[in-house]
């Protein structure tokens, strides 16, 4: 019999999701700290500017079945590869640009499309090979990531005052390449069988009846995980779209008005950049503390942590509407720690529950159609946000457009109702105990 390794190896592949997380979409989330300086250099109004990030997350999405398709089709290392070399193409001519059309071509274009090969499609359909009993915890752990993507804040301020916002765009395209492009090769395997194992680490032998067991207890819904859900069908049910609008409400609209424009909302009431891009680096920590308690959801649901979720979100927004000045520091800090905490804890909740509700073997292009309607709410929301600003030269309406997206997205996953369809583990150790008691 093999023996059984100290480390699991799907969690090689976990931390290396997490250093592709927070070098990926901080290449994306930069541009809230970029954004300023390209404010100060062309005089561009705020929605003509905020479209860079809109074009971007659109391609993204656009690009986001396909990357499915593609993981399907030739595996993960190559189709990741790709992404590598075209978010760090798109960055670097990003520091050439003179004209908006520049940027929706370079950072829009080639960084929008690299950057969905590499991200958030490609890693949920490897994790969901992967892991079984603890996938809540897989998806956390990989979404302290995303924290990691904002905390780079400060780093990026003090680049773009000391380098240069041209100088910053390159530096961040090598790193992009240097770093990810050997971890990709060397770490990412798409199915536990290319290492000779199975999901979450367990012997073959008692690992196939422990999870056959378990699998059989979390099943609610035989009739559904029967289906090998592909696309075509999956379309035609109401859960696949009730997914598509949680993701288009909290990551599309709520998440991309806030972090397109907060830095720069900041830097509005007085704040040095610097300083109000430390601040709003909590945000990144506070999403990476957030991701980790969403592991939560495997005990008490998904629903129960999207809404707690959605409350403790809404409490930031509604409190940083009422910012008027430096005198209010608490507020931008609350508004950081919990809109963060919150985004952190929805995110791997989102991912766990199209993981719950949609699988088979051809499922990377349903991922990534749930993807593209993320994308689609994220394109609205930084060009929505400066849109407004320059029609009202306020962000109240915008914030308030934002905590109305949000609600939407808790109302979306109870609609969903994954635990009709799979009791998660928490459930099924609650009614075995149930059970002996009896």
């Amino acid at each position: 019999m093999k023996k059984q390794a100290f480390i699991f190896y799907g969690w090689f592949i976990v931390a290396a999701g997490i250093v592709s997380y927070a070098l990926g979409y901080g290449a994306r989330y930069s541009f809230s700290v970029i954004f300023p300086s390209l404010l100060t250099e062309f005089h561009w109004p705020r929605d003509t500017t905020a479209i860079m990030l809109s074009v971007h997350v659109l391609v993204y999405g656009f690009v986001a079945p396909m990357a499915g398709f593609l993981v399907d089709r030739i595996g993960p290392r190559k189709t990741m590869a790709t992404g590598t070399i075209l978010l760090s193409i798109g960055l670097s001519l990003s520091g050439w640009g003179s004209k908006p059309w520049h940027f929706y071509l370079s950072f829009g274009v080639l960084s929008g499309a690299g950057l969905c090969l590499i991200g958030a499609v490609p890693f949920t359909a490897i994790l969901r090979n992967w892991f079984e009993r603890k996938r809540g915890l897989a998806f956390s752990l990989l979404f302290l990531g995303g924290g990691g993507a904002f905390a780079w804040y400060p780093a990026l301020a003090y680049l773009i005052k000391n380098a240069g916002w041209r100088n910053t765009f390159v530096i961040e395209g090598f790193v992009v390449t240097g770093l990810m492009l050997p971890l990709i090769i060397l770490t990412v395997r798409y199915h536990p069988r290319e290492k000779g194992l199975i999901s979450d680490g367990l012997t073959k032998t008692a690992g196939n009846l422990k999870t056959a067991e378990t699998g059989a207890a979390q099943i609610v819904d035989h009739a559904w995980t029967a289906i090998d859900w592909t696309l075509p069908n999956a379309i035609r049910t109401g859960r696949f779209w009730l997914l598509c609008l949680s993701t288009f409400s909290m990551w599309g609209i709520t998440q991309h008005i806030m972090v397109a424009h907060h830095v720069a909302f900041a830097t509005d009431l007085g704040y040095p950049k610097i300083y109000a891009s430390s601040v709003l680096s909590l945000f990144g920590i506070l999403f990476a503390f957030g991701s980790l308690a969403a592991s939560v959801s495997d005990r008490i649901g998904r629903e129960n942590t999207m809404i707690i979720s959605t409350i403790i979100g809404i409490s930031g927004i509604f409190v940083l509407m009422f910012m008027k000045n430096t005198s209010d520091s608490w507020m931008l800090y609350y508004y950081a720690i919990t809109f963060g905490f919150s985004n952190g804890l929805s995110a791997p909740t989102i991912a766990a529950t199209v993981t719950d509700i949609f699988q088979g073997p051809r499922i990377g292009s349903t991922i990534g159609f749930v993807w593209f309607s993320f994308a689609v709410g994220g394109a609205i929301g930084p060009w929505f946000g400066g849109w407004i600003f320059e029609f009202t030269q306020s962000y109240e309406i915008a914030f308030l457009t934002a905590i109305g997206w949000y609600a939407v997205a808790g109302v979306a996953i109870w609609g969903a109702s994954p635990r009709k369809v799979r009791r998660v583990p928490g459930q099924v150790i609650a009614r075995q105990k149930g059970r002996v008691n009896i």
